[in-house]
């Protein structure tokens, strides 16, 4: 233990986490700064100059003592004991003026009043042991026993107190009873530490027969019989300091107590084999040493209240065994070995087991990622194989990361280790709860999942008043229009209403700003990264505050949301548009035509990789028929085996019924993934043959025969035939409007049951309800094709609407076209999202790219959302979330749920002390009262 005498200790154990915590503390204060009172900021900067003067005053001391090449001494302890004890005990009693709870949690990270006393108890540990060191000598009359027995008067003293003392104390100030408990224990526990740390020094550094016996049963005890002692009581009541309930815990803790127990052999290789074992264990014990260090003034009210406190106290006695059998290995090795030999063996036996559990989550990783990618940026053109056990692995530890216990410190995560898993398999973010259902049904065909919509509190608020006001840009021939709305709340009820709607957009318009009254002031909408102004929207709703937000569902659909409304409040919103041609908005019941006719002619030569066709071009067009071919999808997902003879009847009188010919037909057998052929003889031999597991995901073979038919144009069209006899098995997380330029004939696929009955169904609009049942398939459809049927680059449908149709299906995006709300650039945007729709393993290198040309030109996107928030805090906030998502993995998610109130475990002492006293005292009267 006497190489943390070394002062260049105290820049790992201090300078770095006090760097840390003010990093943290900057970006926290720098997103509530504009909530805070004058008060509570000049509270910010007091204990931020302290703890800065502290700092630099400790690093100026560590440089001295290098440069004079002396130890540490025992007056910096004492100092540094004394002083940020002193600082945390005022940090606590300041710490809700620091933080008001007026502040919205979500803000803030979690627990973050919890941060300075766990960054800076290392330094009360450290000043502790110094102490310890410097006070204790090897002289032959120390007695660890009289330590010990000082250290255990310590509870009994607190035990005494609150049975006769605390009962006759006479009340006095509230604030000064508070003061004076408080101090006594922080007393209290500092020297029930110091005598019990030092009652294991003394053991350890002891020589002679007895001593070693007394000190092997000693390491026994506290290496192998408390840490497992202690992980089965842990573990058994819910986890009260995490979760540590895997085996490895169990059989790491039974091997580090049996190496810790082990004789040092006077043999060098025994030795040095001896050395590195036990430094890969070091790892276990220093990991559980800080998971319980900001626990340990908690050990002498826990010894009292429930007698089994001292098991709090075993990391804190092993890591000092441990580290003084590291020391005498080491002063024996370097007789033998090298200095440098020996550090270098010892630093790498460390980070074994940290490497390997890097290494096993970024396994994880590998397989979440790749799942993730099949699921929402796939390649249509290859074929997936996951390992579904790891990935089974995976999702469990996601869920379980997920799952808080917010009862004082229990949690169901891991100490840590949750927060590394989460760090490097989730890039700090999570998978939401309906992704982790969706991969579980698609991959395990777990029981089927609703969607559970959200709770919308829009009944009677709608709109009172609507205009539009619409401006011509003769540059570049394009309309300018805004709609304004007044909103009003017809609810008599006492609870806060909200706005939510839809809006269908035309092709070739595009929103490019938007603003929402928030009591008498103009707010614009800021434009920001689609999850995150969702998330942001989210919270704040939950604290009644005032959102506006827009952003796209599927295809041209967009949700407009304005919240909260009082009763009878009116509220004030704009959106803003634009567009090459008139338009028709519909917004609820309200029809708004936009911009007036022009007489203007499209250069399509313009650009060389996306056109808008306009509605009169589209009455140049000739009309073709192209000719159907089908596409049968047969579910063969987990436990369909038993109906292969049920499809097989069914097809074939479905072909002989529509006299079908099906030398141009296909068939796709899905479940978790997707294997197509041609329909040939072989087609039921095929369908034996088939492993029927997992579910049955009917969205990505629906997908892959859209992209198959648009990326490989032709004068033939798939007409989608599902076979199956649960439609509502199926997984489709949502509709296929994105894909609609791939189905210009019809928007329409069906359902052939294993009765024999064909249903249709939507591929734009709810996809697994029916639309007609018991129906025939129609296939008499017309397109229009562009610019001619002879070489035609796309097919489109045969209506009066707007199309635009990408030249080619790979997009180059191109920054230069990007100007800001400019019509072309609208449409140079839209032509990568239409690429990317068909081609989404693009996306995950592209999307930054995308949501900052989205933001440079303001025109929304299906990556971007326009969101209106009340105050500076929030918009901090927002931008602070969004960086953290734009580093991340496109597919990955934010928390859904808001973030809990923290409960500062500063102040659980005090809790536990008033609980602890109050029902003494509860008792003591009890027993004074008069019988009846």
């Amino acid at each position: 233990m006497k190489n943390l005498l070394n002062p260049k200790w105290l820049i790992v154990i201090n300078t770095i986490p006090v760097i840390l915590l003010s990093f943290i503390y900057y970006n926290e204060f720098d997103v509530i700064k504009t909530l805070l009172e004058e008060d509570s900021i000049q509270l910010w900067y007091n204990f931020g100059g302290i703890l800065f003067g502290l700092s630099i005053l400790l690093l100026g001391y560590v440089l001295y003592s290098i440069q004079q090449k002396k130890e540490v001494s025992v007056f910096y302890a004492f100092s540094a004991l004394s002083v940020y004890t002193i600082y945390l005990y005022i940090y606590s009693i300041y710490s809700s003026d620091i933080i008001p709870w007026n502040i919205p949690r979500w803000m803030l990270s979690q627990d973050s009043v919890l941060y300075p006393g766990t960054f800076l108890m290392p330094t009360l540990a450290h000043a502790l042991f110094i102490i310890v060191i410097k006070l204790t000598s090897k002289a032959k009359g120390l007695k660890a026993w009289k330590s010990f027995l000082l250290a255990l008067s310590i509870p009994l003293l607190t035990y005494i107190f609150a049975q006769i003392i605390l009962p006759l104390w006479q009340p006095t100030s509230y604030r000064y009873n508070n003061h004076v408990l408080v101090v006594g224990l922080v007393v209290g526990v500092i020297l029930f530490l110091f005598f019990l740390i030092r009652s294991i020094y003394i053991l350890s550094i002891k020589k002679g027969k007895n001593w070693s016996q007394l000190y092997l049963a000693a390491k026994f005890l506290v290496g192998v019989v408390f840490p497992l002692l202690g992980l089965l009581i842990n573990n058994k009541f819910n986890s009260v300091f995490g979760d540590f309930n895997t085996p490895w815990f169990y059989i790491i803790a039974l091997t580090n107590g049996l190496l810790i127990c082990v004789t040092s052999s006077e043999n060098k290789q025994h030795r040095l084999i001896l050395f590195i074992t036990r430094c890969i264990t070091y790892s276990f014990t220093f990991y559980f040493f800080i998971v319980f260090l900001p626990f340990l003034p908690l050990s002498v009210i826990a010894i009292v209240a429930i007698g089994l406190g001292f098991l709090m106290l075993t990391p804190l006695v092993l890591f000092i065994i441990h580290t003084q059998e590291l020391s005498s290995d080491y002063k024996f090795l370097k007789n033998f070995y090298s200095k440098q030999l020996l550090i270098i063996s010892g630093i790498i036996g460390f980070l074994v087991i940290p490497t390997i559990l890097a290494l096993s989550y970024q396994r994880d990783k590998i397989v979440l990622h790749e799942t993730l990618d099949y699921l929402y940026n796939p390649n249509y053109s290859k074929d997936y194989n996951i390992n579904k056990e790891s990935l089974k692995k995976t999702l469990e530890v996601v869920k379980h990361n997920k799952s808080r216990n917010s009862d004082f410190f229990m949690s169901s995560q891991t100490p840590y280790l949750s927060s590394f898993f989460n760090w490097i398999v989730l890039d700090n973010l999570t998978l939401s709860d309906i992704k982790i259902k969706t991969i579980e049904k698609i991959f395990f065909n777990t029981k089927p999942f609703e969607l559970r919509a959200e709770r919308l509190r829009n009944k009677n608020v709608d709109i009172s008043n609507i205009s539009s006001n619409s401006t011509y840009n003769e540059t570049d021939n394009t309309w300018t229009s805004w709609i304004d709305l007044e909103i009003t709340n017809a609810n008599k009820d006492n609870f806060t209403s909200e706005y939510a709607t839809t809006i269908d957009l035309p092709n070739g318009c595009w929103i490019n700003d938007y603003y929402l009254y928030v009591g008498d002031r103009k707010e614009m909408g800021i434009l920001a990264e689609k999850k995150s102004a969702m998330w942001i929207f989210s919270q704040i709703r939950n604290i009644n505050q005032d959102p506006g937000l827009l952003h796209y569902l599927t295809g041209n659909k967009v949700s407009f949301r304005v919240f909260p409304f009082s009763e009878n409040e009116i509220r004030r919103t704009g959106i803003q548009f634009i567009h090459k041609e008139p338009i028709t908005i519909k917004i609820d019941n309200h029809k708004l035509t936009l911009g007036e006719k022009k007489e203007t002619l499209i250069n399509h030569k313009k650009n060389d990789q996306i056109v808008y066709i306009s509605s009169k071009e589209k009455e140049t067009l000739k009309k073709i028929k192209r000719k159907p071919y089908y596409h049968f999808i047969i579910d063969t997902s987990h436990k369909k085996d038993s109906l292969i003879n049920n499809y097989i009847k069914v097809l074939d009188d479905f072909i002989t019924t529509n006299n079908i010919d099906t030398m141009e037909a296909k068939i796709s057998f899905a479940n978790t993934f997707v294997e197509t052929e041609g329909f040939n003889g072989e087609w039921k031999n095929s369908l034996k043959e088939q492993e029927f597991e997992g579910g049955f995901y009917l969205e990505r073979a629906i997908k892959k025969v859209l992209f198959n038919s648009y990326t490989n144009l032709s004068n033939k069209y798939p007409i989608i035939i599902v076979v199956t006899d649960n439609m509502l098995d199926a997984v489709i997380n949502k509709n296929f409007a994105d894909f609609k330029i791939a189905f210009p004939e019809s928007n329409s696929f069906y359902h052939l049951n294993t009765l024999g009955y064909l249903a249709s169904h939507s591929l734009v609009r709810n996809p697994k309800d029916f639309v007609n049942d018991n129906t025939v398939v129609d296939i008499d459809n017309e397109v229009l094709a562009w610019p001619n049927p002879i070489s035609p680059v796309a097919y489109l449908p045969n209506d009066s609407l707007p199309n635009i149709v990408l030249k080619n299906s790979v997009f180059d995006f191109r920054e230069n076209a990007i100007g800001e709300s400019n019509w072309n650039t609208g449409l140079h945007l839209q032509g990568k999202w239409l690429s990317d729709i068909f081609y989404p393993e693009n996306t995950q290198t592209d999307w930054n790219n995308a949501v900052k040309m989205s933001f440079k030109s303001k025109i929304m996107t299906p990556l971007t959302s326009y969101i209106v928030v009340e105050n500076e805090a929030q918009k901090a906030a927002l931008l602070k979330k969004q960086k953290e998502v734009l580093a991340g993995k496109k597919s990955l998610d934010l928390n859904e749920r808001t973030q809990r109130m923290s409960e500062p475990k500063l102040i659980l002492l005090l809790i536990l002390i008033g609980v602890f006293l109050f029902l003494r005292r509860r008792q003591i009267i009890n027993n004074y009262k008069p019988s009846t």
